[in-house]
């Protein structure tokens, strides 16, 4: 074979190498499989959309090489948009409370969570895997009302109907979650018995729900204004509350106190869903996996004072003091969790009855 024959052979092989070195991302590159595509996600608002809007949705972008669009809402929004696209879904991930799940499930809105794609699943404390692995907690809260710290603090739930709070009380819009725990307050005082009874007679609850109103100052959906109206003296109390919308709040000087009623408290829980005949499924899951790892669990956790759903997260000593975590002191805070598979049914009429209590 003649040098020049050799030289040319030479050359062949170089371009044929970086033929195939271009062609070679997405088998020998780590995620290379997700390049350049994009996922939708419905996150919730407030401190922890900010938290995956700065601290998780990056990273994730960066290490995929994808896209990644948040939009931020509450259950019920998130659901009416499952149930508007579910033809055409643009949403492959969506999170939503745990009364959402049976919903969404049972509306054939949501898949069966891939736990070969999701390994962090593992770690989840069992409680918090709902409807057969169709959704799964990734933050914990507790759920009471709170107050100006020149008031005197709430020692039970009761106290929201006292007379020193007339047109003091800004209480959460009944479309939001803690409506509900608020209706199951009043039927326990009513009927004298435990909440979670209580809970399967919510009926009974209504004229005493009616007595509040005197002191119902304005509903609201907005925590931060609310907070600021609270920390101001426009208000005495407000709520219920969520921890992990509220907490934040008060790390950084506002003058609130979440109220610990002698009753115990509700648990606010955030679950994460994929969505039915979600467009990128398996980038849903590797996003679900990304929520339900230790590094984002602790540093939510740090970020919006609510617990890990998950097993051996080291919390900093500020944060394990103030959340509910791990599951033994869950236990002891007497954390309540309604049965939604019998409230959800029940959810449109105690909706409609809430408007005409607090809107007329």
């Amino acid at each position: 074979m003649t040098e020049k024959t050799v030289s040319k052979s030479a050359g062949l092989n170089r371009r044929g190498l970086a033929a195939a070195t271009l062609a070679a991302p997405l088998f020998y590159v780590q995620n290379g499989w997700a390049q350049g595509k994009s996922l939708y996600v419905g996150t919730y608002s407030g401190v922890q959309g900010e938290y995956f809007r700065r601290n998780v949705i990056p990273r994730f972008q960066t290490d995929f090489n994808c896209r990644v669009f948040q939009r931020e809402g509450v259950t019920l929004g998130q659901i009416a948009i499952l149930r508007t696209e579910k033809a055409r879904p643009s949403y492959s991930v969506m999170m939503m409370d745990d009364l959402g799940i049976p919903i969404a499930k049972n509306e054939n809105l949501i898949d069966e969570l891939p736990a070969a794609k999701i390994p962090n699943l593992e770690k989840v404390f069992p409680a918090f895997r709902y409807s057969e692995n169709y959704g799964v907690a990734f933050a914990i809260s507790t759920v009471t009302p709170f107050t100006n710290t020149a008031v005197p603090p709430l020692e039970s739930f009761a106290d929201l109907w006292n007379p020193r709070f007339r047109g003091r009380f800004m209480m959460i819009n009944p479309r939001l979650t803690q409506s509900v725990h608020l209706l199951a307050i009043a039927t326990s005082l009513v009927t004298g018995k435990p909440v979670l009874e209580a809970q399967y007679e919510m009926d009974k609850g209504w004229d005493k729900m009616a007595e509040l109103k005197a002191n119902v100052q304005t509903l609201y959906d907005n925590t931060g204004a609310t907070v600021l109206q609270v920390s101001q003296g426009q208000a005495d109390v407000a709520g219920p509350e969520w921890s992990k919308g509220l907490v934040p709040y008060i790390m950084r000087g506002a003058p609130v106190v979440q109220s610990r009623p002698s009753e115990g408290s509700f648990a606010g829980v955030n679950c994460v869903t994929l969505v039915k005949g979600a467009p990128e499924p398996d980038l849903g899951a590797a996003f679900i996996d990304r929520i339900l790892s230790p590094a984002v669990q602790k540093g939510l956790a740090e970020a919006t004072y609510a617990a890990p759903s998950v097993t051996g997260i080291d919390l900093a000593a500020q944060v394990a003091s103030v959340v509910p975590y791990p599951e033994s002191r869950m236990r002891d805070l007497r954390l309540y969790v309604l049965d939604w598979n019998h409230i959800n049914p029940l959810r449109g009429a105690i909706l409609e009855r809430f408007n005409q209590v607090f809107g007329s």
